[in-house]
């Protein structure tokens, strides 16, 4: 009994730091409030499914076998991936991209942990005692953590993830999940489990495995010098509208200052006309006519 309920613990446990690894990438626009509200429910999901698979287990509706626990992960798992998803939105399809490259690292987390879980414990194996491999799984899982986060952690930067969303996300996002689905149907997980000891699939197998981690690699690189270049673009862009508006600015002020000159100009040339026409006055001796000219110039200067 206590065998049993100590598996059914690793495996909720074992939910975890996937979650915790697929929320990383997305930590810069999560406030105190909300990151809260994900390590409570985190928990309560945890304890609940704990007790949950417990129960069953005593009731002897659950058996302690392999195919058992690949069919609750799918279930299991998903309140995680709906607290998550639904808590930071709306971000679906870098969700959708994140969960892909956490499944790559899951995948090869597992495979690693089978291959440990045969070469060293393989009378555990026969016995389809999977104990062993909560166990070995947990500790590859957490010493590549580290790893795995500097990797996802520089996927999204908070500029990346506030700027308006990106064209490519509905194509690219599921990618590394279609090829997960593509690793998984090449019939490893579902052979006998003697099969598993040959070791050319073993080799094939960890071939195959490397080329899946190499190209989920290479999809961050591309992504994160993709947005990279998608910033500076931005950034060019907005420099150039500043630069337009300043250059419009400038224009203006030429237009009006052209105006000026112009009007001055007319205003020179209308001085020296009034002037003329007064000196002219003033030789006649027409100093009335003078004196009234110079007060119509003065209501027209008040005028303006």
């Amino acid at each position: 009994m206590g065998y049993g309920f100590a598996t059914l613990f690793l495996f909720c446990f074992s939910l975890l730091p996937p979650a915790y690894l697929r929320y990383y990438p997305f930590r810069s626009v999560v406030g105190p409030r909300r990151r809260k509200e994900l390590l409570l429910g985190h928990l309560g999901i945890f304890f609940l499914e704990f007790l949950l698979l417990a129960a069953l287990f005593n009731w002897g509706a659950l058996k302690l076998k392999s195919g058992m626990f690949q069919f609750l992960y799918l279930f299991c798992y998903l309140p995680y991936l709906l607290l998550l998803v639904l808590t930071i939105r709306p971000f679906w399809f870098c969700h959708l991209f994140v969960l892909g490259l956490q499944a790559i690292y899951m995948i090869l987390i597992h495979t690693l942990s089978l291959e440990v879980f045969k070469l060293f414990l393989p009378d555990a194996w026969h016995m389809n005692r999977v104990l062993p491999y909560f166990v070995i799984y947990l500790f590859l899982f957490l010493l590549g953590m580290p790893l795995a986060l500097q990797i996802m952690g520089r996927l999204f930067s908070p500029a990346q993830l506030t700027f308006p969303r990106s064209a490519f996300w509905p194509y690219l996002g599921p990618v590394p999940l279609l090829l997960c689905y593509y690793h998984a149907n090449q019939g490893y997980f579902t052979l006998n489990p003697d099969e598993l000891f040959q070791p050319a699939l073993q080799i094939y197998t960890l071939i195959m495995l490397g080329i899946l981690v190499l190209v989920g690699l290479f999809l961050v690189l591309s992504i994160q010098e993709g947005l990279q270049h998608m910033q500076k673009m931005i950034r060019l862009k907005e420099q150039n509208l500043h630069l337009q508006e300043q250059l419009n600015a400038l224009n203006n002020y030429g237009v009006s200052l052209r105006k000026e000159q112009q009007e001055m100009a007319i205003i020179r040339h209308d001085s020296r006309h009034q002037l003329r026409l007064l000196a002219e006055l003033a030789e006649k001796g027409e100093f009335d006519e003078a004196e009234k000219h110079l007060l119509e110039l003065r209501k027209g200067v008040e005028n303006k």
